[in-house]
C-alpha cells in the first residue's frame, strides 16, 4: 500500500539488503532494543527504518517520515503482517496437555510478548516471557538462561537447570547459548521452510 505517500518510495529489492544493514548497525549502536538507553520499542523501530530509508539513498522530511512510520509500526500490530507456522499451535496445544510448563526465551523487544503474542492467540501457552528488550541481555549470553531459569523455578519448585529444555533455531544464539549455560538444548531445523530460511540468511 502507499504508506505516508512517500516520493520516490524504494523498492523491495532495495529494502532487504537495506534492512538486514540498518537492523544490525541499530543492534550495535543501541544493544537489546535500546535497554540501557530508555527507549520505547516504537523509538528502537523508528531509529531501524529511518536507518533503513537512509541506507536507500532516501532522504525523506521529518514529517513525511513519521507519516510513514505510523503506517509501518501499525502494520506490524495487526494479523497481516504474520503468518502462523503450521506445527506451532499443535506443539503447544500437545504440550500443555502433557502438563508441561512452557515459557518464552527470545531476542526481541516487549511489543512481542505485550502484543504480537496475545493477537496470534499465543500467549495461554507459556507460563513465563523473558526478552532482551526488558533484561537488557541477549542470547546466547548466560545472563538470559540464568533469568530463564529463575522464572522457570517459579512455576516448577526446585527445577534444576539441567532440566530446563531449550527449543530453538539458531545454532549459536538457541542450541550453543543455552548448552553453555547449562540448560538442555534443542535445536529446531527450518531449512526446510523458505520463509523462515530468508531471515536467518543475515
Amino acid at each position: 500500500p502507499p504508506w505516508g505517500k512517500l516520493e520516490d518510495p524504494p523498492s523491495a529489492e532495495e529494502l532487504k539488503p537495506a534492512f538486514k544493514e540498518a537492523f544490525r548497525e541499530t543492534s550495535q549502536r543501541y544493544p537489546c532494543f535500546g535497554h540501557e538507553e530508555g527507549m520505547s520499542s516504537r523509538a528502537w523501530w523508528a531509529a531501524v527504518v529511518k536507518n533503513t530509508l537512509r541506507h536507500c539513498g532516501r532522504d525523506y522530511s521529518n514529517a513525511d517520515f513519521e507519516r510513514f512510520f505510523q503506517r509501518v509500526y501499525q502494520h506490524y500490530g495487526t494479523l497481516e503482517a504474520y503468518e502462523e507456522l503450521k506445527d506451532a499451535k499443535g506443539f503447544l496445544d500437545w504440550a500443555k496437555q502433557q502438563g508441561l510448563a512452557i515459557g518464552v526465551t527470545t531476542n526481541s523487544c516487549s511489543r512481542t510478548i505485550d502484543n504480537t503474542l496475545p493477537m496470534l492467540g499465543f500467549h495461554d501457552h507459556f507460563r513465563w516471557f523473558v526478552c532482551s528488550g526488558e533484561l537488557g541481555r541477549e542470547k546466547p549470553e548466560p545472563w538470559i538462561f540464568v533469568e530463564t531459569h529463575r522464572q522457570a523455578s517459579f512455576w516448577v519448585e526446585g527445577i534444576k537447570r539441567e532440566e530446563v529444555l531449550h527449543i530453538g533455531d539458531s545454532l549459536a544464539a538457541d542450541f550453543c547459548g543455552a548448552r553453555a549455560a547449562g540448560l538442555q538444548a534443542v535445536l529446531l531445523d527450518r531449512s526446510d521452510n523458505a520463509k523462515v530460511m530468508q531471515y536467518q540468511d543475515w
